[in-house]
């Protein structure tokens, strides 16, 4: 089983709170942005600068301001995603054992402040026997007993259904 850490998130104490410390959903969002870039690196810049990713085939695009792009350090990462190849509503990564979902929402909580739109990054991991955990980086939830996000229907970047294994 893969062991995933995530450093602890940097809190702020406003003035007006006495003393309590709160994270914002954009501090969330940056360690989550950081993870993916140490375990799903991009061959070039960093996924916090990213401002659209699609798929060109059978891999994965991320696109800049400056309108350059650039692909996964290891393109197998990529293995599937919902919706249309131009605007996917949901990307599916594999790190190790673990799968990783980046899904978008222009309107979302999230998704509508940051430049490349996620609402929710998501990791699963199995423990056991076909029992299957995701964890929300962003939304603190946990689906467990075999769920997946939202019980999403992904493709495979092959155009077949992706199988979890």
């Amino acid at each position: 089983m893969v062991t995933t850490t995530i450093a602890p998130t940097q809190t702020r104490t406003p003035s007006h709170t006495s003393g309590q410390q709160y994270v914002t959903s954009q501090d969330k969002l940056a360690e989550a942005k950081a993870f993916l870039d140490v375990h799903c690196p991009l061959t070039r810049g960093s996924h916090q600068q990213v401002v659209s990713y699609l798929v060109y085939y059978q891999h994965l695009l991320a696109f800049f301001a400056d309108g350059s792009h650039c692909g996964l350090a290891s393109a197998q990462q990529f293995v599937g995603l919902c919706g249309h190849k131009e605007a996917p509503s949901a990307i599916l990564l594999k790190t190790g054992a673990v799968h990783v979902e980046l899904s978008f929402d222009r309107k979302g909580l999230i998704g509508q402040s940051d430049l490349a739109h996620i609402e929710d990054i998501q990791l699963q991991t199995r423990v056991g026997n076909g029992f299957d955990i995701w964890v929300s980086l962003l939304h603190g939830q946990t689906n467990m007993q075999g769920e997946k996000p939202t019980a999403k229907h992904y493709t495979a970047k092959d155009g077949n259904d992706y199988r979890f294994e």
